[in-house]
């Protein structure tokens, strides 16, 4: 059994390998977690293609969008301290506009549906000039809704940057202390921050043979040729880290998943608003995470882009399982990734006995541990 064991954690990694050639990407991490423990750990190719540093668990990337996430839990803590309330208006908003019409509230900036746009008109992909606070809050107050809020999805960077401004007002500190002293710490996600830029992160990479920039193509960030590939270099989010400029690591961001799952959460989220993450409202979104179904279950997860390092959470509801997958070139695609993972974890790892209730399948905790238990060491220790 314990061979087996070992077997199922080899073809995971097996899985990370050959995603990694097939989709032409310098280095990926990725974690799997159930009910909190690591069942898997592992990394594939470079942090740095120029010095050949190996990436791992604990290489840092930047996870994109996938801060909506930790900015969501940070917003979700001060309501249950009844500093917030879901339904507060988003005071910022159109404050030029008629007072009669429909506020925005922060269940419709986590929710996605508060008809705010997507950027904004601040053209900072192509220029790396993002906004400060002061800039945010013009913006926002001369802003009028797409529609009436709560009626349509429309995924907005800027709602949640403004989530970030809320958090400020509510605290007293910067978004960045007040993540790291309620949500970073308290998870023990140590490597972790809510705005660049990171020591010592991974490189990131542009395509193969897609060299930039160029007139055509101007973009944010691209620096010298490494080979086939030019370098990417992180900008300061500013004002917008709430909604794309954290930093992790694939060790960290599995516990943050654990804690998703309900690992943990004691004394960071009440089990009432850490299951509202994961149940979806009118736009299909929960708290702060897209609900979706894969394969008959009920999956949270979130995609994450930024500085070239992409990155992709998937919570499998039903198992308990959690995937974590960090890759550094603007190409990855890491949620094929992540869903290959979960795939092989379940077909490896646990009880192939189809549930009658779902169709779906039920792990063995047994398994699983004894999987973890077995792993080998990491390959790298980190750079």
């Amino acid at each position: 059994m314990l061979a087996l064991a070992a077997a199922g954690t080899a073809n995971l990694q097996s899985v990370l390998d050959e995603h990694r050639a097939s989709q032409h990407v310098p280095g990926i991490s990725a974690v799997v977690v159930r009910h909190g423990e690591t069942v898997f750990a592992g990394a594939s190719g470079f942090a740095d293609m120029e010095s050949g540093a190996p990436m791992s668990v604990d290489s840092v990337l930047y996870i994109g969008s996938v801060s909506k996430v930790l900015t969501a839990v940070l917003v979700l803590q001060l309501v249950d301290e009844e500093r917030l309330s879901l339904t507060d208006a988003a005071a910022a908003v159109g404050q030029r506009r008629a007072d009669s019409k429909p506020p925005i509230t922060i269940a419709h900036l986590l929710t996605h549906t508060s008809g705010l746009e997507r950027e904004g008109d601040f053209g900072y992909w192509s220029t790396a000039d993002f906004p400060d606070d002061a800039a945010l809050l013009r913006y926002l107050e001369s802003q009028e809704p797409r529609g009436p809020p709560g009626t349509s999805l429309h995924y907005s960077n800027i709602g949640y940057a403004l989530l970030g401004r809320i958090v400020q007002d509510a605290t007293g500190t910067n978004y960045s202390e007040a993540l790291g002293k309620r949500v970073l710490r308290p998870l023990e996600m140590r490597a972790s921050g809510g705005r660049g830029p990171a020591v010592s992160p991974a490189m990131g990479y542009t395509p193969v043979d897609r060299l930039l920039p160029s007139e055509a193509r101007p973009f944010a960030g691209v620096g010298k040729r490494v080979g086939r590939r030019h370098e990417r270099s992180y900008h300061d989010a500013r004002a917008m880290s709430p909604a794309f400029g954290a930093y992790s690591t694939a060790s960290d961001m599995g516990r943050l998943a654990g804690f998703l799952l309900g690992a943990g959460s004691e004394g960071v989220l009440s089990e009432t608003l850490r299951t509202g993450m994961l149940t979806p409202h009118a736009s299909g979104w929960g708290l702060g995470l897209k609900i979706r179904q894969l394969d008959g279950r009920t999956v949270a997860r979130h995609d994450g882009w930024f500085a070239a390092h992409r990155s992709h959470l998937l919570l499998d509801i039903e198992n308990g399982i959690g995937v974590v997958v960090l890759a550094n070139s603007d190409n990855a695609e890491p949620g094929e990734i992540a869903e290959a993972l979960l795939d092989a974890a379940l077909s490896s790892c646990c009880d192939r006995r189809q549930s009658r209730r779902t169709g779906g399948w039920h792990a063995d905790p047994a398994e699983l541990h004894r999987a973890r238990d077995a792993q080998p060491a990491p390959r790298s220790s980190g750079n």
